[in-house]
């Protein structure tokens, strides 16, 4: 591996190394937390992300669709504790997941930069956030995430549902989730201590192989 100079997008480290490419993009580990991430000179324009979320089959009639919800669910409910007011920030193109939620007497807003771009949710103070395969696609994840922490209120809860990154770069290289052009940065347990820790927040609690708790 080679010394390369770049911004890490989570830690503004420029302490990092080259972990791997593919023909499209190279992939950077950060020496500092830990973080895999696309160096932001390769992303994907707006337009073209938008392009690819457009092309999700994801629907609120689709079986498929409301049984990896219920899923999410069912892991996320019993630390609910007695919150009722909860945010699905990058909800995508339905707002399924907060549909759900009030079905079962919670009151949850539902946000996407995309398809839900209400202005008026990111002022609001909620008991819980979730993020469900949100977290790797995100361009400024600190900011963004900080942002997400300062519409916590106390002793709130933020829910983190993504794939954590490879040990290896041969691992990395033949791992689907980096295929997603979308997806530009990829966490390992230090890289999510690093991130609780920014945002004194305690955890990560890991609920499930892909689903993490923060707690205020």
């Amino acid at each position: 591996m080679k010394s390369v100079v770049n911004e890490c997008p989570l830690c503004q480290s420029r302490n990092q190394l080259e972990f791997a490419r593919d023909k499209s993009r190279v992939y950077l580990k950060c020496l500092v937390c830990n973080l895999i991430f696309v160096p932001r000179n390769q992303l994907v324009s707006n337009i073209e992300e938008k392009k690819r979320y457009d092309a999700h089959q994801n629907s609120e009639e689709d079986l498929e669709y409301q049984n990896y919800l219920k899923e999410l669910l069912q892991v996320i409910l019993p630390h609910l504790n007695d919150y009722k007011l909860g945010f699905d920030f990058g909800c995508g193109r339905t707002k399924l997941l907060g549909s759900l939620l009030n079905q079962l007497q919670f009151s949850v807003a539902s946000y996407d930069l995309y398809f839900f771009p209400d202005p008026i949710l990111l002022e609001q103070k909620y008991d819980f956030i979730i993020l469900s395969e949100v977290i790797e696609h995100l361009r400024e994840p600190m900011l963004e995430m900080q942002k997400l922490r300062s519409l916590l209120n106390p002793n709130g809860k933020i829910f983190l549902k993504t794939q954590l990154s490879p040990e290896t770069s041969d691992e990395f290289n033949h791992w689907f989730y980096k295929r997603d052009k979308t997806h530009i940065q990829f966490f390992n347990g230090h890289s999510l201590a690093f991130l609780a820790n920014a945002l004194k927040l305690k955890g990560p609690q890991e609920l499930a192989p892909d689903v993490f708790c923060f707690m205020g």
